[in-house]
């Protein structure tokens, strides 16, 4: 069996975390990325990703709203 790296990615769908979630796709790290509203931007996020051969996949997070935690942790595992 082998194993894969998982990377979840606070703020993934834009700007420097995009980037760093491409960047880590390429190397063969699997990608978990947050997004706070722009699903559209998550969703084009995740399917460069897949382009590039990577899996990912898309959670939406508010990190100033702390009673949302237990519902995203639960949808990560």
């Amino acid at each position: 069996m082998t194993t894969r790296a998982i990377a979840l990615i606070t703020g993934g769908s834009r700007g420097l975390g995009r980037n760093t979630a491409l960047n880590l796709a390429r190397k063969g790290v699997d990608v978990i990325l947050t997004y706070r509203s722009r699903a559209d931007e998550a969703k084009a996020a995740i399917a460069e990703i897949e382009a590039a051969g990577g899996r990912a996949a898309a959670l939406e997070l508010d990190t100033g709203a702390v009673t949302t935690f237990p519902a995203f942790v639960a949808a990560l595992r």
